[in-house]
């Protein structure tokens, strides 16, 4: 059996949205539950060197605002906390900042006028490209203390994704597995599979197989089922657009598992 794989440095992006808060107080929540360093990050974007002093005025402001509820959700758990302050690309800056961390917590959408419904364009980014495990949030998702459901096929994106959800679920929490691998033996495989990672087998547990690869037919089912955190293991044997429309479209919380 397997043990809940160390989790010592959550990370969120910080930028003061409504998105961004409910990121800070979700990465603080699971920092709690594991007694992880709350790692705050901020990042100031400015493309041309003439507004840099502007920039910096800015930055300033933002330092101030991010250090307030940084200090705030730290000090409500107990928790160590750091907080980066870095300039550049949103994106790419967030990713950099977020290496040494063993989550990073992101709001689904922030700040610009453009992200006011639906995916951000830097949330965006930064689920599918970072080396990182990402988990996208919004206000009133839970931070995984309620219902988990694991994407399962091929058994090393299942294994990651198992540990993983094992690692930062609530004791409360219940898991339950979709089986999207076609085989008549796919269920049991990753009951297998599942049972050998556990070391609690009091967990509440349970199966749903759904052999599809459109990533709409997933989203509309797991909707359906009100399914709570979603995680998706790397590597998963489904289509990348698959991916991409089920976490364009599932308006919750979704972890990505590497």
């Amino acid at each position: 059996m397997t043990t809940a794989q160390p989790i010592r440095r959550i990370a969120a992006a910080i930028d003061g949205s409504p998105h961004s808060r409910a990121a800070l107080d979700t990465a603080a929540r699971i920092a709690a539950r594991r007694k992880a360093t709350l790692v705050g990050i901020v990042v100031e974007y400015s493309a041309l060197p003439e507004m840099f002093d502007e920039t910096d005025k800015l930055t300033g402001t933002q330092k101030q605002q991010a250090e307030v509820l940084l200090q705030r959700a730290a000090g409500k758990h107990g928790l160590d906390c750091e907080l980066t302050v870095m300039r550049g690309a949103v994106a790419e800056e967030i990713m950099r900042s977020a290496n040494d961390a063993d989550l990073l917590v992101l709001g689904r959408s922030g700040r610009a006028p453009s992200c006011c419904k639906g995916l951000g364009s830097s949330a965006r980014r930064v689920i599918h490209e970072a080396a990182t495990p990402v988990m996208l949030t919004r206000p009133g998702a839970t931070a995984a203390e309620e219902s988990l459901l694991v994407l399962c096929d091929g058994p090393n994106a299942s294994k990651r994704a198992f540990e993983l959800t094992l690692a930062i679920r609530s004791p409360e929490s219940t898991l339950h597995l979709l089986v999207t691998d076609p085989a008549p033996d796919a269920v049991e495989r990753c009951r297998n599979e599942l049972e050998q990672t556990l070391d609690d087998k009091s967990i509440e547990t349970g199966f749903y197989h759904l052999p599809f690869t459109d990533g709409k037919q997933l989203a509309s089912f797991i909707r359906m089922i009100d399914s709570g955190l979603l995680v998706i293991g790397e590597g998963i044997h489904l289509p990348d657009e698959s991916i991409a429309t089920l976490i364009e479209q599932i308006d919750d919380a979704v972890l990505v598992a590497r």
